[in-house]
Protein backbone atom coordinates (compact mmCIF):
# COMPACT_ATOMS: atom_id res chain seq x y z
CA UNK A 1 0.00 0.00 0.00
CA UNK A 2 1.33 3.50 -1.17
CA UNK A 3 0.89 5.02 2.37
CA UNK A 4 1.73 1.96 4.75
CA UNK A 5 3.94 3.04 7.83
CA UNK A 6 3.56 7.19 7.31
CA UNK A 7 1.67 9.65 9.41
CA UNK A 8 -0.89 12.00 7.71
CA UNK A 9 -2.81 14.65 9.08
CA UNK A 10 -5.91 16.27 7.46
CA UNK A 11 -7.67 19.33 8.72
CA UNK A 12 -11.58 19.74 7.95
CA UNK A 13 -11.82 16.29 7.90
CA UNK A 14 -15.45 15.17 8.97
CA UNK A 15 -17.05 16.28 5.20
CA UNK A 16 -16.66 17.04 1.61
CA UNK A 17 -13.25 17.16 0.28
CA UNK A 18 -11.27 15.97 3.56
CA UNK A 19 -13.03 13.11 4.45
CA UNK A 20 -12.47 11.45 1.08
CA UNK A 21 -9.15 12.66 1.61
CA UNK A 22 -9.56 10.54 4.54
CA UNK A 23 -10.76 7.32 3.29
CA UNK A 24 -8.47 7.37 0.23
CA UNK A 25 -5.17 7.92 2.58
CA UNK A 26 -7.06 4.83 5.36
CA UNK A 27 -7.22 2.72 1.83
CA UNK A 28 -3.68 2.80 1.49
CA UNK A 29 -2.60 2.08 4.67
CA UNK A 30 -1.72 5.84 6.05
CA UNK A 31 -2.21 6.43 10.21
CA UNK A 32 -4.31 9.10 9.45
CA UNK A 33 -5.31 11.63 11.89
CA UNK A 34 -8.20 13.99 11.34
CA UNK A 35 -9.10 17.54 12.45
CA UNK A 36 -12.16 19.26 12.67
CA UNK A 37 -13.99 22.07 14.30
CA UNK A 38 -17.51 21.02 15.10
CA UNK A 39 -19.19 18.06 13.43
CA UNK A 40 -18.76 15.15 16.67
CA UNK A 41 -21.57 13.08 14.91
CA UNK A 42 -19.51 12.45 11.55
CA UNK A 43 -16.17 12.17 13.37
CA UNK A 44 -17.58 9.07 15.25
CA UNK A 45 -19.64 7.63 12.17
CA UNK A 46 -16.43 7.53 10.23
CA UNK A 47 -14.44 5.75 13.19
CA UNK A 48 -16.78 3.44 13.80
CA UNK A 49 -17.32 2.62 9.57
CA UNK A 50 -13.51 2.53 9.42
CA UNK A 51 -13.26 0.38 12.54
CA UNK A 52 -15.39 -2.28 11.18
CA UNK A 53 -13.13 -2.52 8.13
CA UNK A 54 -10.22 -2.78 10.20
CA UNK A 55 -9.14 0.71 10.15
CA UNK A 56 -7.95 2.84 13.18
CA UNK A 57 -8.31 6.64 12.38
CA UNK A 58 -7.62 9.16 15.44
CA UNK A 59 -10.08 12.32 15.21
CA UNK A 60 -8.96 15.29 17.42
CA UNK A 61 -11.48 18.31 17.76
CA UNK A 62 -10.48 22.04 17.84
CA UNK A 63 -9.68 25.11 15.85
CA UNK A 64 -6.85 25.53 13.49
CA UNK A 65 -6.15 28.94 14.32
CA UNK A 66 -5.57 27.88 17.43
CA UNK A 67 -1.82 27.77 17.83
CA UNK A 68 -1.78 26.39 21.26
CA UNK A 69 -3.97 23.73 20.35
CA UNK A 70 -2.16 22.68 16.80
CA UNK A 71 1.33 22.94 19.35
CA UNK A 72 -0.43 20.48 21.22
CA UNK A 73 -2.02 18.35 19.12
CA UNK A 74 1.48 18.02 16.94
CA UNK A 75 3.23 17.02 20.35
CA UNK A 76 0.70 14.72 21.02
CA UNK A 77 0.76 12.94 17.34
CA UNK A 78 4.75 12.58 17.72
CA UNK A 79 4.09 11.11 20.96
CA UNK A 80 2.27 8.56 19.70
CA UNK A 81 3.31 8.06 16.17
CA UNK A 82 6.96 8.94 16.28
CA UNK A 83 6.79 10.99 12.98
CA UNK A 84 4.67 13.53 10.96
CA UNK A 85 5.03 12.47 7.43
CA UNK A 86 2.06 14.30 5.53
CA UNK A 87 0.14 17.59 6.07
CA UNK A 88 -3.31 18.26 4.43
CA UNK A 89 -4.00 21.68 5.03
CA UNK A 90 -7.96 21.14 3.54
CA UNK A 91 -10.44 22.81 6.44
CA UNK A 92 -11.72 26.30 5.20
CA UNK A 93 -15.06 28.47 5.30
CA UNK A 94 -16.77 30.69 2.69
CA UNK A 95 -18.94 34.08 3.50
CA UNK A 96 -19.36 35.06 0.03
CA UNK A 97 -19.90 38.81 -1.12
CA UNK A 98 -19.05 41.33 -3.42
CA UNK A 99 -16.29 43.58 -2.17
CA UNK A 100 -18.23 46.84 -2.20
CA UNK A 101 -21.24 44.74 0.63
CA UNK A 102 -18.67 42.61 2.25
CA UNK A 103 -18.28 43.66 6.02
CA UNK A 104 -15.05 43.47 7.64
CA UNK A 105 -16.06 40.55 9.79
CA UNK A 106 -16.57 38.13 6.52
CA UNK A 107 -13.33 38.97 5.49
CA UNK A 108 -11.47 38.11 8.58
CA UNK A 109 -13.56 35.48 9.42
CA UNK A 110 -12.50 33.54 6.16
CA UNK A 111 -9.09 34.64 6.19
CA UNK A 112 -8.44 33.77 9.23
CA UNK A 113 -9.53 30.28 8.80
CA UNK A 114 -8.58 29.47 5.48
CA UNK A 115 -4.62 31.51 5.14
CA UNK A 116 -3.71 31.63 9.08
CA UNK A 117 -5.18 27.96 9.98
CA UNK A 118 -3.08 26.89 6.85
CA UNK A 119 0.01 28.69 8.20
CA UNK A 120 0.06 27.99 11.48
CA UNK A 121 -0.55 24.28 11.32
CA UNK A 122 2.58 24.22 8.64
CA UNK A 123 4.44 26.27 11.24
CA UNK A 124 3.95 23.70 13.74
CA UNK A 125 4.44 20.84 11.52
CA UNK A 126 7.74 21.86 9.57
CA UNK A 127 10.22 21.40 12.88
CA UNK A 128 9.28 17.53 13.05
CA UNK A 129 9.56 17.22 9.41
CA UNK A 130 12.94 18.78 9.38
CA UNK A 131 14.09 16.90 11.82
CA UNK A 132 13.49 13.72 9.31
CA UNK A 133 14.29 14.68 6.85
CA UNK A 134 11.48 14.74 4.61
CA UNK A 135 7.91 15.59 4.74
CA UNK A 136 4.65 16.22 2.54
CA UNK A 137 2.44 19.36 2.92
CA UNK A 138 -0.36 19.51 0.27
CA UNK A 139 -2.72 22.76 0.92
CA UNK A 140 -6.23 22.40 -0.63
CA UNK A 141 -7.17 25.66 -2.47
CA UNK A 142 -9.21 26.53 -5.18
CA UNK A 143 -9.26 27.52 -8.62
CA UNK A 144 -10.80 30.70 -7.36
CA UNK A 145 -7.96 31.69 -5.84
CA UNK A 146 -5.71 31.26 -9.04
CA UNK A 147 -8.35 32.74 -11.52
CA UNK A 148 -10.37 34.88 -9.36
CA UNK A 149 -14.16 34.73 -8.97
CA UNK A 150 -16.93 37.30 -8.63
CA UNK A 151 -18.88 37.63 -5.21
CA UNK A 152 -16.18 35.34 -3.59
CA UNK A 153 -13.37 38.35 -3.03
CA UNK A 154 -12.98 37.39 0.42
CA UNK A 155 -12.73 33.44 0.03
CA UNK A 156 -10.61 34.10 -3.35
CA UNK A 157 -8.26 36.03 -1.46
CA UNK A 158 -7.35 33.83 0.97
CA UNK A 159 -7.38 30.84 -1.07
CA UNK A 160 -4.58 32.94 -3.76
CA UNK A 161 -2.63 33.99 -0.58
CA UNK A 162 -1.81 30.43 0.48
CA UNK A 163 -0.39 29.99 -3.38
CA UNK A 164 2.03 32.94 -2.02
CA UNK A 165 2.70 30.81 1.35
CA UNK A 166 3.17 27.47 -0.89
CA UNK A 167 5.87 29.01 -3.31
CA UNK A 168 7.14 30.36 -0.08
CA UNK A 169 7.84 27.28 2.03
CA UNK A 170 9.10 25.49 -0.72
CA UNK A 171 11.20 27.81 -1.98
CA UNK A 172 12.67 27.22 2.11
CA UNK A 173 12.61 23.51 2.95
CA UNK A 174 12.58 21.84 -0.27
CA UNK A 175 16.30 21.02 0.11
CA UNK A 176 15.67 19.84 3.45
CA UNK A 177 13.24 16.96 1.84
CA UNK A 178 10.06 18.91 2.33
CA UNK A 179 8.20 19.28 -0.06
CA UNK A 180 5.15 22.02 -0.25
CA UNK A 181 2.18 22.16 -2.78
CA UNK A 182 -0.90 23.09 -3.62
CA UNK A 183 -3.89 21.55 -5.40
CA UNK A 184 -7.19 23.74 -6.61
CA UNK A 185 -10.16 21.99 -7.08
CA UNK A 186 -12.58 23.27 -9.36
CA UNK A 187 -16.42 23.10 -8.47
CA UNK A 188 -16.39 19.61 -6.34
CA UNK A 189 -19.81 17.77 -5.95
CA UNK A 190 -19.84 18.50 -2.32
CA UNK A 191 -22.25 20.14 0.79
CA UNK A 192 -19.83 23.31 0.26
CA UNK A 193 -22.04 23.93 -3.06
CA UNK A 194 -25.22 24.00 -1.73
CA UNK A 195 -25.26 27.72 -1.03
CA UNK A 196 -24.37 27.72 -4.91
CA UNK A 197 -27.21 29.54 -7.36
CA UNK A 198 -28.20 27.22 -9.32
CA UNK A 199 -27.57 30.18 -12.61
CA UNK A 200 -23.99 30.32 -11.37
CA UNK A 201 -23.60 26.60 -11.29
CA UNK A 202 -24.64 26.18 -14.86
CA UNK A 203 -22.48 29.20 -16.01
CA UNK A 204 -19.12 27.38 -14.08
CA UNK A 205 -20.25 23.92 -16.18
CA UNK A 206 -20.99 26.34 -19.50
CA UNK A 207 -17.37 27.02 -19.01
CA UNK A 208 -15.56 23.59 -18.02
CA UNK A 209 -14.05 21.45 -20.46
CA UNK A 210 -15.93 18.45 -19.10
CA UNK A 211 -19.41 19.97 -18.68
CA UNK A 212 -19.84 17.97 -15.20
CA UNK A 213 -18.73 18.54 -11.31
CA UNK A 214 -15.82 16.75 -10.20
CA UNK A 215 -16.07 14.30 -6.91
CA UNK A 216 -14.09 13.94 -4.24
CA UNK A 217 -12.64 10.98 -4.58
CA UNK A 218 -10.83 12.75 -8.07
CA UNK A 219 -9.62 15.28 -5.76
CA UNK A 220 -8.44 12.64 -2.75
CA UNK A 221 -6.61 11.00 -5.78
CA UNK A 222 -4.69 14.16 -6.79
CA UNK A 223 -4.11 14.84 -2.72
CA UNK A 224 -2.50 10.93 -2.71
CA UNK A 225 -0.38 11.81 -5.90
CA UNK A 226 1.49 14.93 -4.26
CA UNK A 227 1.38 13.41 -0.73
CA UNK A 228 3.51 10.29 -1.86
CA UNK A 229 6.64 8.98 -3.32
CA UNK A 230 5.54 9.82 -7.04
CA UNK A 231 5.74 13.34 -6.93
CA UNK A 232 9.45 13.53 -5.29
CA UNK A 233 10.32 16.04 -7.87
CA UNK A 234 7.30 18.74 -7.27
CA UNK A 235 8.12 21.31 -4.78
CA UNK A 236 5.99 25.10 -5.21
CA UNK A 237 3.57 24.02 -7.80
CA UNK A 238 -0.20 24.71 -7.88
CA UNK A 239 -2.21 21.51 -9.46
CA UNK A 240 -5.40 22.66 -11.15
CA UNK A 241 -8.40 19.94 -10.83
CA UNK A 242 -11.06 21.38 -12.41
CA UNK A 243 -12.41 19.79 -15.47
CA UNK A 244 -10.56 22.09 -17.73
CA UNK A 245 -12.38 25.13 -16.02
CA UNK A 246 -11.33 28.11 -18.91
CA UNK A 247 -12.91 31.60 -16.80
Amino acid sequence: MMMKDRVAIITGATRGIGKAILYRFAEEGATVVGVYANNDQMAQTIQEDLRSKGVKVTFFKGSITDQGFIRQLMEQIITEYGSIDILINNAGIVADNFSSQMLLDEWNRVFRTNFEGTYCCSKEVIPYMERNGSGKIVNVISVTGVLGREAQTNYGASKGSIIGLTRMLARRYASKGIYVNAIAPGMINTEMIGHVPTDKLDNFLLHTDMKRLGEPREIADSVLFLASTMSDYIAGSVLKVDGGFIR
